[in-house]
């Protein structure tokens, strides 16, 4: 063997200066070095040369071996995922059960019932067809007839916006409806509020405040050409008894704004017919005195001025005859258009609750659950883990979680700067003053807990801070 050859073979083992070669086969660097400047090695070094190649092989193949294991053992299988799975199968199925069992329960014996009565009205589009031929022959005289929906109150297309205005809740809220809830009869605002205690606020108030429920109680929904009214109760009787009270009030409530309507045409109708008879009279009277004191009329000035009477005359006449033809359109209108809800479907008392869905409720917690439990299991197979390093990992994050959550309370830094911040806006809540006091004559119910809330918390991050600081 050359000594080049010997030098590449050194070079492959990161092994380069003749120190180092002379090191790594327990020769002396003179001796290397002979080898060297006779280009020849001996025959013993090569056997070991080759004997240390031999070996560097069978450990580089153990060690592609032992990684090519490690990287099999840390890939997931479906088999490792059946495995883990089944080694926790009892949290994967008990998991189930309990979300099933505790849905069952709550939907079955805890939920309180909703009924659900609807009404099915159909609601016109426009006014012209209530007119028939009316419109046409009223057009013959210049009178314009209108003929799609009037943007004024008494449109169907406003009904949703008049469900839920004041003025419809402050009549609905006055009826009166017997419960087996409350065993009496009572005024509906009664029954969304207080039931049979006195309430603490005045009539507007709790008109205001049971605005919102009373929304979520009537709902107007639109399917098709049909129009729904739905009321939602915890009573069957009293959800059927309540939607046919709304449809009546809501049609009333439509009739009094359409009445108010067609009152004030009919009313400026009169006025103006008053005003125009009057002018008519006194222009037929000129006309009448001037034919009466010119019987003959030779004179081209008496000729125009007898023109000018009459048109006068001709044209007051066509303004009265023209209001009083609207003045009947508007009677006929008022007459026509009392009632423009036609009712597809009555109210009826519901048979069942409309959110007691046990099958819906059972179904989703089983899914639920099963997800859960899964998502469980495996983090119970890797608490489980025989992997001493990634136990170790976790039980540091346990104790870092515990060291952390103890520092934050107890560190007198946070506390410090918890407590200034709470002194800092301390003015600022218990100078608050609710709309509706019932409190020091500045609180409601809900501030005077927030407001107790906030000071116990000052109390305590004060103390906690005042105790660190003296204990360093």
């Amino acid at each position: 063997m050359k000594f080049y050859e010997l030098e590449a073979i050194m070079h492959s083992q990161d092994v380069f200066t003749l120190a180092e070669i002379a090191r790594n086969l327990n020769s002396s660097p003179q001796a290397v070095s002979n080898w060297k400047a006779r280009d020849q090695v001996p025959n013993h070094i090569i056997a070991q040369v080759k004997s240390s190649q031999l070996s560097s092989t069978t450990s580089k193949s153990r060690q592609n071996f032992f990684s090519e294991q490690n990287f099999d053992e840390n890939s997931i299988s479906l088999s490792d995922i059946l495995l883990s799975m089944a080694q926790q199968l009892k949290i994967i199925v008990l998991v189930p059960f309990i979300t099933i069992f505790i849905s069952f329960t709550y939907v079955k014996f805890i939920q309180e019932p909703l009924y659900v009565s609807t009404v099915k009205v159909l609601l016109p589009q426009s006014r012209a067809g209530g007119l028939g031929g009316l419109s046409g022959l009223a057009s013959q005289f210049g009178v314009n007839v209108p003929s799609g929906v009037q943007a004024d109150l008494s449109s169907p297309s406003l009904f949703p916006e008049l469900l839920k205005s004041r003025k419809f809740a402050e009549k609905i809220l006055e009826k009166k409806f017997y419960t087996e809830k409350y065993n009496k009869e009572l005024p509906l605002l009664a029954i969304l509020t207080s039931g049979l205690s006195q309430p603490d606020y005045g009539k507007d108030t709790l008109i205001t405040k049971v605005m919102g429920t009373l929304n979520e109680v009537i709902k107007f929904d639109q399917e098709l050409s049909f129009s729904i009214i739905k009321v939602t109760t915890f009573e069957p009787v009293f959800a059927k008894e309540l939607a046919e009270v709304v449809l009546t009030e809501l049609e009333a409530l439509n009739r009094y704004f359409k009445s108010q309507s067609v009152n004030e045409k009919t009313s400026f109708i009169q006025q103006r017919i008053e005003s125009v008879r009057e002018e008519l009279r006194l222009s037929e009277k000129y006309f009448k005195e001037f034919k009466e004191q010119n019987r003959q009329l030779f004179s081209p000035a008496l000729q125009l001025e007898q023109d000018r009477l009459s048109r006068d005359v001709d044209v007051q006449k066509g303004i009265y005859l023209t209001l009083k033809q609207q003045l009947e359109l508007a009677k006929i209108e008022e007459v026509q258009e009392t009632s423009i809800v036609q009712v597809l479907d009555e109210p009826q008392a519901p048979l069942n609750p409309s959110n007691k869905k046990i099958k819906n409720a059972i179904l989703l917690s089983a899914v639920l659950g099963l997800g859960i439990g899964i998502i469980l299991g495996f983090i119970r197979s890797y608490l489980d883990n025989s992997n001493i390093s990634e136990r170790k990992k976790l039980f540091r994050v346990k104790n870092f979680i515990k060291k952390k959550s103890k520092d934050f309370i107890f560190d007198k830094r946070i506390t410090g700067i918890i407590s200034l911040l709470l002194i800092f806006g301390l003015p600022y809540y218990l100078s608050y003053k609710s709309k509706v006091p019932v409190y020091f004559g500045m609180y409601s119910s809900k501030i005077m807990l927030l407001n107790i809330f906030y000071v116990i918390s000052l109390i305590i991050t004060s103390f906690l801070f005042i105790k660190e600081t003296r204990k360093k």
